[in-house]
């Protein structure tokens, strides 16, 4: 075929040369790329359907004749080379359905391409080809759809599965990850890590950095069922030079908490699936049975550590600097660190050993100080030319439903971080430590850190949070927590049965989901009531 141009669309003559005659034939409209969604960043390419919009063209008359997909290489976000196309024809008798949506084995790769590289910025484009009688047309080119291919991690995060881990601590490393395994008091407290190794599946990583974790609640010795912190390109201090970066399925750090406080075994799992559903970074999670020196140790929870590949799913740039606020820390000048290493409420989570870029508290100070400088009155809606405001009232909302009580807004005002995002110059609370939830009650009005007592002074502001605390209310509800509960009861029973660390008996553990399923329940009337009382 032998393409010239018409006067409203991309005119083919055909085999014998002639022209089309209906030269009056008009392109179809350009597709719309459906799926993948924007931006998505976990692009599995064996599990990668592309598809589009319905076909349309001005001509009623015409049929949909073809499909053309590509896929290009974006590594900085323009395209660079084509990896994989595949051109659809209606004729080769194929389901009318592949017209509009194909996977990557509807077409082919380019000559020097074999798949699609794991974790690389892609685009994707398309477009339609009309009939009309003897005469076709292309639509123009789709807007361009841009996604990332998945690291590899999704595989530990799959919902359905229950992986495997084990732990390898030799001695001398045992003992004093022991001495360091519970914090003195309820304080910010610095833990090391010492020398073990990981094991999981048929990879092992030696030489990886362990120390235990958990507050003053959660936090247990070695010989009770202690969390644990797993880095697998640790800093060996006996070992010169910057280590390599070692990654498992895209993961180069692994926190497994051991639920003690949480006799569900569920708070977490369902706690995260919510605040992702209101649009709050959020780490992934999935059920393990950990194995800790070939002894079966547990049921643990593997929950996506906060680091700059997290970083990089939720913002639009990972460069940027995270602090993490413990126990009675607020976002006040009282509570700015001096810049010298120590132990205070707020703690760097990024360039913090040698082999890392440097960092400071400079930036949280600024955050801060720009807090403290908004004048009574004009907190809102001043507070979002630095801040995700939106995010911090859907987390609020989620902390309200869940009673979260030692999060941010509540009392304690701990387990949460902030993070910068150069790229938008705006900064997002993430919260985290979401074990005591799902249970009692809690006044969402009744706040205690700054951004939530500063937003309740303000008519604006509080019918703001209202707002949101009533759509998370729905969402709650259209969530079917309660079914959930139940599925993941049924899921992760026998594992909790032969945890021999376990801090609850199985009349415990049942009893304590049949509770929290009448809790779910009752939530959305109580929080509703909650809504009347304010005057909402």
């Amino acid at each position: 075929m032998i393409a010239l141009v018409g006067c409203t669309g991309t005119i083919l003559r055909g085999e014998s040369g002639e022209p089309c005659l209906d030269m009056a034939n008009q392109a179809p409209a350009a597709p719309l790329i459906e799926n993948p969604t924007a931006n998505r960043i976990d692009v599995i390419a064996e599990q990668l359907t592309i598809s589009l919009s319905a076909f349309s063209d001005p001509d009623e008359s015409d049929t949909h004749a073809a499909s053309e997909f590509e896929i290009w290489l974006a590594p900085s976000g323009a395209p660079v080379v084509r990896v994989w196309q595949a051109t659809i024809e209606a004729a080769d008798n194929l389901s009318t359905d592949k017209l509009t949506a194909v996977a990557l084995a509807d077409g082919v790769f380019d000559s020097g391409s074999t798949g699609l590289e794991r974790w690389t910025n892609h685009i994707v484009r398309a477009r339609y080809r009309d009939a009309s009688g003897t005469c076709t047309a292309w639509s123009e080119w789709s807007e361009a759809r841009a996604f990332r291919t998945d690291d590899g991690s999704s595989y530990l995060f799959e919902p359905q599965r229950i992986h495997t881990f084990h732990l390898d601590i030799p001695p001398e490393s045992w003992d004093a990850i022991d001495a360091e395994a519970r914090p003195p008091d309820c304080v910010p407290y610095k833990r090391n890590s010492y020398r073990g190794t990981l094991r999981f599946e048929d990879q092992v990583f030696e030489n990886v950095g362990i120390r235990a974790k958990g507050g003053c609640g959660s936090s247990r010795h070695l010989n009770g069922k202690s969390a644990f912190k797993v880095n697998l390109s640790w800093d060996d201090p006996e070992e010169p030079g910057c280590p390599e970066t070692r990654r498992l399925h895209g993961l180069k750090r692994f926190t497994f908490n051991n639920m003690v406080q949480d006799s569900t075994f569920m708070h977490e799992t369902l706690g995260y699936m919510f605040y992702k559903r209101m649009g709050v970074p959020t780490p992934r999670t999935s059920y393990t049975r950990l194995y800790v020196n070939d002894q079966f140790w547990g049921m643990y929870l593997h929950v996506e550590s906060l680091d700059r590949r997290f970083a990089a799913r939720w913002f639009e740039s990972n460069d940027g600097m995270m602090y993490e606020g413990t126990y009675w820390c607020d976002l006040i000048p009282d509570k700015i660190p001096p810049d010298t290493d120590g132990l205070y409420c707020f703690s760097r989570k990024f360039g913090t050993s040698a082999c890392s870029t440097p960092s400071d508290y400079n930036l949280l100070a600024e955050l801060i100080q720009a807090i403290d400088a908004l004048p009574d009155g004009q907190f809102y809606p001043e507070i979002e030319q630095f801040f995700e405001f939106d995010t911090l009232l859907s987390s609020w909302a989620v902390d309200s439903i869940m009673a979260h009580w030692d999060g941010y807004e509540f009392r304690i005002m701990n387990n949460y971080r902030v993070y910068y995002d150069p790229g938008t110059s705006r900064w997002t609370l993430i919260p985290t430590g979401i074990d005591q939830t799902f249970k009692g009650d809690l006044e969402p009005f009744n706040v205690d850190g700054i951004l939530a007592r500063r937003c309740v002074q303000e008519a604006d502001c509080e019918k703001a949070f209202a707002d949101k605390l009533s759509q998370a209310i729905a969402i709650f509800e259209e969530m079917s927590l309660a079914r959930r509960s139940e599925e993941l009861r049924a899921q992760i029973m026998e594992h909790v049965m032969e945890d021999p660390r376990k801090e609850v008996g199985y009349n415990g553990f049942m009893s304590r989901v049949d509770t929290m399923l009448q809790w779910i329940d009752d939530r959305p009337a109580r929080m509703r009531q909650h809504l009347r009382d304010r005057g909402f």
